[in-house]
């Protein structure tokens, strides 16, 4: 190049940094016309064009040059970034390879083919690459958020936190730290600190839309839903490519029974993500709320396609190319009914089965095996079997003409109001029941109440969840507390008396696997306090006077989510939405306690 051109260029660069962004631009342009063989030229053309986001002449041209100088350091760097940009992995890929091909020690291009492997899910393969990076440079803050998510990706978030921290020591005033270090506390299920890095990242850059929908998700998990919806709006505003935000403002009108908006979103949301499932699902609760249920089930369906539901699907897989598509089902037919998620969904669903059994002869149901004895003694039938009897068996499966999840049952027998009885529909064991009542009457002649405090569900078993010394203001000397609760919780129990909070529980029953047992203690209470869990479900089958106490965000529990304290699905249960305070809720609760004209 002639130094002559050479200044030329230096000058158009210095115009162009000085906010003469088109002029010099179209200055180069025309340099470029005159001199279309001088690579240096074309490449400083190809800079200026990507800084003007003109990315179709930038990647044209730094691959003109490429043809012509396949191992030009600058051009393969420059394009590679831009791939990475438009997330075209695999083109990024290549010319990162390139790079490391011609320079084994280029820290840039190690680095950040360790982030391609991370993108693309490999990020097992790439932590070696990484740390290689880093022994060329172990003080470079964007290197290390990279080691970070790495090991975040490899379920190492403590050793993620540290790696994050360490970045933040370097360099405290870069967000992307910060916003990575609350993504791990997020994982950890500690909502407080993950917001807390969300907003300082934010702070840092009020445009970093990463942590603007970082903090939206938080409060809208924390049922803050309007101002979720601004943040989220905000994100959009700022990056408008981030087409699911669509789908997490629909969910949060749903949340907030906004009918119109969550319309309006929701359309809007599904066409553009047709296959977001849980958009689907958020807005079928929406249309329970509002009892349109026909419309509702269809979407209900998408529940199927939701990997955290199929993954307690465990048959899913298995059974997919028999299941039912259409909503027509001939009573000829031979059916396989499988269980599905929790055993408290199979209870609810299970409330359909003598609708089924009375239509269709030809019906076999697997359950889980806890309840197996419970539905056959219930149903006065034997048809039910163990889960993954036929399931697993593509053998078994070819006998049936249709294969039906149990809550896909709803579009055929729930399609209106009146479809729900709410009338018990399960049956204890009497010899049972006469045992553990005869137990119970030794205890006292008081009126015996049941408590069972807590889920243990995923994340969200810890928003239904309270602590077992809440349910104290409902104690009394006129009352004895049985302990209804399953799982490991003589800890807590024992820690309740010491406190003076005297609980009776049946120590030689293991309430999570002895459901006749559990029965029993129900079917014995006069009533049944509880957070929304299997037991709830149980008693409300039995028919037992039960309340429920769920938290302000009842809309994940579609079957609490009304406006009073009933539910179409039991009739002897009573719902109670958290209050202000535990204090509060439970005067609600001893309220409705006194007060069993319902029962």
């Amino acid at each position: 190049m002639s130094e002559n051109l050479k200044n030329k260029i230096d000058i158009l660069f210095k115009k162009f940094n000085s906010g003469k962004h088109s002029e010099a631009f179209k200055d180069i342009e025309i340099l470029v016309k005159k001199n279309n063989t001088n690579f240096e030229l074309i490449t400083s053309y190809a800079i200026m064009a990507n800084k003007l986001n003109y990315t179709s002449k930038a990647i044209k041209s730094f691959t003109y040059v490429l043809k012509k100088q396949p191992s030009n350091i600058i051009c393969l760097h420059n394009l590679y970034v831009i791939f990475l940009k438009k997330n075209f992995l695999d083109k990024a890929l290549d010319l990162i390879e390139k790079i490391i091909k011609i320079n084994h020690h280029h820290y840039e291009a190690l680095r950040d083919k360790a982030y391609i492997l991370y993108l693309k899910g490999n990020a097992k393969n790439a932590i070696e690459i990484i740390e290689k990076a880093l022994k060329e440079n172990n003080k470079d803050v964007f290197g290390l958020n990279v080691k970070g998510l790495i090991f975040l990706a490899n379920y190492k978030t403590k050793e993620a936190i540290k790696i994050f921290e360490k970045a933040i020591l370097i360099n405290n005033n870069y967000p992307d730290s910060y916003n990575n270090l609350g993504k791990c506390f997020y994982e950890l299920e500690n909502l407080e600190l993950a917001f807390q890095n969300f907003k300082k990242a934010f702070r840092i850059n009020s445009q970093f839309d990463l942590a603007i929908i970082n903090i939206a998700n938080v409060l809208s998990l924390k049922d803050k839903n309007i101002t979720a919806i601004n943040f989220y709006n905000k994100a959009l505003k700022i990056n408008p490519s981030k087409i699911e935000l669509y789908s997490n403002i629909t969910i949060c009108y749903c949340r907030l029974k906004d009918l119109e908006n969550a319309k309006k979103y929701y359309s809007k949301a599904s066409n553009l993500l047709p296959k977001d499932y849980d958009l689907h699902l958020s807005f079928a609760y929406l249309l329970l709320y509002y009892k349109q249920y026909s419309k509702a089930w269809k979407l209900f369906d998408s529940r199927l396609s939701i990997p955290r539901i199929k993954k307690m699907n465990l048959t899913h897989d298995v059974v997919k190319d028999k299941l039912i598509k259409e909503d027509y089902i001939k009573e000829t037919d031979k059916l396989l009914i499988i269980r599905e998620q929790g055993v408290g969904d199979e209870i609810l669903f299970s409330s359909i089965y003598n609708d089924l059994l009375e239509k269709f002869k030809n019906v076999k149901i697997e359950t889980d095996i806890r309840l197996k004895k419970i539905f056959k003694r219930s149903f006065k039938k034997d048809i039910f079997y163990s889960s993954g009897y036929f399931s697993s068996n593509k053998k078994e499966i070819n006998n049936f003409d249709k294969i039906i999840y149990a809550g896909s049952l709803t579009k055929h027998f729930r399609k209106k109001e009146e479809n729900f009885t709410g009338l018990p529909y399960l049956t204890s064991n009497e010899k049972k029941d006469a045992e553990i009542k005869n137990q119970i009457i030794k205890l006292s002649s008081k009126s015996k109440i049941g408590i069972s405090w807590k889920s243990v569900v995923n994340i969200y078993g810890k928003f239904k969840s309270l602590q077992i010394e809440d349910f104290e203001p409902i104690f009394s000397k006129n009352r004895t507390v049985i302990n209804v609760q399953y799982g490991e919780v003589l800890d807590e129990i024992n820690r309740a008396n010491k406190k003076g909070i005297d609980i009776f529980t049946f120590k030689e029953i293991d309430l999570f696997n002895d459901f006749d047992s559990c029965l029993s203690i129900l079917k014995n209470l006069d009533v049944f306090v509880t957070v929304s869990n299997s037991t709830a479900h149980i008693a409300g089958a039995l028919g037992v006077p039960t309340i429920v106490i769920c938290p302000k965000k009842a809309s994940t529990y579609y079957y609490w989510d009304y406006d009073n304290s009933l539910t179409p699905w039991y009739k002897s249960i009573r719902i109670i939405k958290f209050k202000n305070s535990i204090k509060n809720t439970m005067n609600e609760v001893n309220k409705i306690i006194n007060d069993l004209t319902w029962k």
